[in-house]
């Protein structure tokens, strides 16, 4: 918890200009954005160009982070993330270079590298976890929606199931995992 409330203080201390509040921000949480983005991309290019719109976001930004709304590194994650998701949906990005990655049942329970474990906190694992315990159907729909942005109706295409059990599959995972995750 006092890492969190570190990274929220480094943001506010952003939010008054302060560059060297945000360099030691950097430093401290490029690493785990970068993971982030790298999943998501699966290519290293990618992921750095991500990683530095995200940050000049996160600098542009800092003053409308809101402590009492939630962490600090789940507020910068949302926004490498949505970066992520923008480039991923862009014309620059061909469907059928990401497309192979969300195949393989096991996606959501890979090995990771020493470096990505490292970058994965309390609550990231504890999703992680969850994920293993749903059925591969559900685990790939839920990975695909809300990790690399597909639509319902992209989900039924890209998986060959009628849209209703899709949705069917997603909502009811999603319900498994609020009970998995307290």
């Amino acid at each position: 918890m006092e890492r969190l409330d570190h990274f929220a203080e480094l943001l506010s201390r952003c939010a008054g200009g302060d560059r060297q509040a945000f360099e030691e921000l950097y430093r401290e949480s490029s690493g785990r954005l970068y993971a982030i983005c790298l999943g998501m991309l699966r290519r290293e290019d990618l992921a750095e160009d991500v990683l530095q719109d995200a940050f000049i976001n996160i600098w542009r930004g800092a003053s409308s982070f809101d402590p009492s709304r939630g962490a600090a590194l789940t507020w910068m994650t949302s926004i490498v993330r949505n970066r992520a998701l923008d480039l991923l949906r862009s014309a620059h990005v061909q469907a059928g270079q990401m497309s192979d990655e969300f195949h393989d049942e096991d996606f959501a329970t890979q090995v990771r590298s020493p470096s990505t474990a490292a970058a994965m906190d309390a609550s990231a694992e504890a999703l992680a976890r969850c994920l293993r315990q749903l059925k591969a159907p559900q685990r790939r729909c839920i990975m695909m929606a809300y990790y690399y942005g597909h639509t319902h109706d992209e989900l039924s295409t890209l998986t060959g199931t009628p849209l209703g059990t899709v949705k069917a599959w997603i909502r009811r995972g999603l319900e498994k995992l609020r009970e998995c995750l307290g």
